[in-house]
C-alpha cells in the first residue's frame, strides 16, 4: 500500500448516504473521530516552523490556513503563512507575516515579489512555496533553499489546466521551468489526484507527491445552512417570484471563462420546454452589463442578477432554494459550494477547468458537449427524472462528505511531515488510480 492510501485509509472512512440535516446534527460525532485519528501522532518535544508563501491570500483560504495551523500544532509543528498585503489587509485568525508585494508592470495580475521575504523566512524549517512562477521571489529563493530551511515542499494545481489559453511559446517555456524546479524539492503537495499522476509520470517518486483534495470549508457551509429557516426560503421565494418555479443556480465571477452567456442561450431552449424554469445568478463582475442586456435579446424570464453576497448564511438560502448548480464554463472550487448543499453540477466539456473538476462523476452531476442545446436537454432530462435527480443529490452530499476541511488539513499535514521526516526508504510506486468521482481507487478519496 502505498503512502497516500496509507492517508486516505486512515483519515476517511466510507460514510452512508445521509440527509443535510443529519450532516448538521453528525458534524460534531464527525470532527471527534478526525481528533482522535489526528491525536495518535506523537507530538515531538523540539518545535520545527513551517512557512507557507502565498501572494496573495483569498477569503476562501482563510479558513483552511487556520485549520493548518491547528493541524501543524498537533503534529508538533509551528506554521506561519507569509503572504502579500493590500489595502484591506484584516487580522487573520493565524500566524501571519504581510509583506509589500511590488509588481513588474502596473497590473496586479502579473508577476511581482514579496519584498523582504528571504529575511522574514530566516530560521523556518520547512518552506511550502506555490508552484507558480508569477512571483519571482519564488525561484530564487529556491535557489537558495539548502541554507534557507531543511526541507523545501512545492504546493499547486500540479498540472497547467489552462494551457489551452495562453500563448504556445510562454506554455512552453513556463512547463519547462515548472518541471525542472517541480522535480528538485523535497516533495510536491498538489490539489488533487490527477495532478499527482501527473508528477509521477515526471519521475517523481509517488512517496513524495501527495494530494491534499483542494476544499473549502465545507463543514463551516453546514453549519450556515442549519441557521437558514423555512420561513427565510419562503420570504426569498416570494420576494424573488420563485414559488412552483425549477431553480438553477450559477455561482461564481462574472467574466468570460464562465460563460455565462452560453448558460442564457441555453436556459432559453429550457424555457420553451420548462417555462416555470427561473435563473439565480450569484455573483459579480464585468460580464453583468452585456449579460443582462443579453437577456433582453433572448426575451429570458425569471433571472436574477443577485450580485456579490460574502454573507454566507445569506449566499446559503439560494443554495438551499436550487435544484441544479449550472456553471458551463471554468468550474473551480464553486463544485464543492454546491456539493455541500446536495447540488448535482451541470458543465460542459472544456479543456480549462480547475483541477477541482476531478470531483465530477456522473453521479453526482453531468458534462456534455459544448453546445446549448445539449446543455439544455441534460438539464431538461435530470429535472425531468425524479429518481435520477435525487440519486444525483445523495452522491453529491456524499463526495462533499469525503472533501471537508479538516481532512483535507490532515493530509497536507501528514505529506509536510512525511516530506521532512523520511522514515524509510521511498518507492517508487508508479499505480495509477482509477478514476472516480475524487480520481482515487479507494471507497472515499
Amino acid at each position: 500500500m502505498s503512502f497516500v492510501e496509507k492517508i486516505d485509509n486512515w483519515i476517511l472512512r466510507p460514510v452512508s448516504c445521509i440527509s443535510q440535516s443529519d450532516a448538521c446534527a453528525g458534524l460534531a460525532a464527525e470532527n471527534s473521530a478526525v481528533d482522535r485519528s489526528r491525536n495518535r501522532k506523537q507530538v515531538r518535544t523540539s518545535v520545527k516552523s513551517i512557512a507557507i508563501i502565498q501572494r496573495h491570500i483569498p477569503h476562501y483560504r482563510v479558513a483552511l490556513f487556520s485549520a493548518l495551523e491547528a493541524e501543524a500544532q498537533r503534529f508538533g509543528y509551528r506554521l506561519t503563512v507569509f503572504s502579500g498585503c493590500d489595502n484591506t489587509q484584516k487580522r487573520m485568525p493565524f500566524a501571519h507575516c504581510a509583506l509589500p508585494m511590488h509588481h513588474v508592470s502596473f497590473s496586479t495580475q502579473g508577476p511581482g515579489w514579496l519584498a523582504g521575504l528571504e529575511q522574514a523566512l530566516a530560521g523556518s524549517d520547512v518552506i511550502v512555496a506555490p508552484h507558480e512562477l508569477h512571483c519571482l521571489s519564488i525561484p530564487y529563493l529556491w535557489m537558495k533553499r539548502r541554507r534557507l530551511c531543511s526541507t523545501w515542499i512545492w504546493w499547486g494545481h500540479g498540472y497547467n489546466f489552462q494551457a489551452s489559453m495562453q500563448h504556445p511559446i510562454y506554455h512552453w517555456a513556463s512547463n519547462f521551468m515548472k518541471d525542472f524546479l517541480g522535480t528538485r524539492a523535497n516533495g510536491m503537495i498538489t490539489y488533487t489526484h490527477g495532478g499527482a499522476q501527473y508528477w509521477r509520470e515526471r519521475g517523481i517518486p509517488a512517496d513524495q507527491v501527495v494530494p491534499f483534495l483542494n476544499t473549502i470549508d465545507v463543514e463551516g457551509l453546514w453549519q450556515r445552512s442549519c441557521q437558514v429557516t423555512e420561513t427565510r426560503l419562503a420570504e426569498a421565494r416570494e420576494r424573488l417570484g420563485l414559488r412552483n418555479k425549477r431553480i438553477l443556480l450559477f455561482s461564481g465571477r462574472l467574466y468570460a471563462e464562465k460563460q455565462v452567456d452560453f448558460l442564457l442561450q441555453a436556459l432559453a431552449h429550457v424555457q420553451q420546454a420548462c417555462p416555470d424554469t427561473a435563473l439565480l445568478i450569484l455573483g459579480d463582475g464585468v460580464e453583468r452589463p452585456r449579460l443582462e442586456a443579453l437577456c433582453q435579446t433572448l426575451r429570458v424570464h425569471d433571472v436574477h442578477f443577485l450580485g456579490e453576497i460574502t454573507d454566507t448564511i445569506e449566499s446559503s438560502v439560494y443554495f438551499k432554494l436550487a435544484q441544479l448548480l449550472v456553471i458551463p464554463g471554468l468550474v473551480g472550487l464553486a463544485i464543492v459550494h454546491g456539493f455541500a448543499f446536495n447540488l448535482p453540477l451541470i458543465t460542459t466539456q472544456r479543456n480549462f477547468h480547475s483541477p477541482e473538476i476531478e470531483y465530477l462523476s456522473e453521479h453526482n452531476g453531468s458534462m456534455t458537449a459544448h453546445h446549448p442545446q445539449a446543455y439544455a436537454a441534460e438539464i431538461i432530462r435530470v429535472l425531468s427524472s425524479p429518481a435520477q435527480y435525487n440519486t444525483m443529490q445523495e452522491q453529491a452530499g456524499q463526495t462533499a462528505r469525503q472533501l471537508t476541511l479538516s481532512a483535507s488539513a490532515t493530509r497536507f499535514m501528514l505529506a509536510v511531515d512525511r516530506f521532512t521526516n523520511p522514515s524509510v526508504p521511498v518507492a517508487n510506486d508508479r499505480r495509477r488510480y482509477e478514476r472516480t468521482a475524487l480520481g482515487s481507487s479507494n471507497t472515499a478519496a
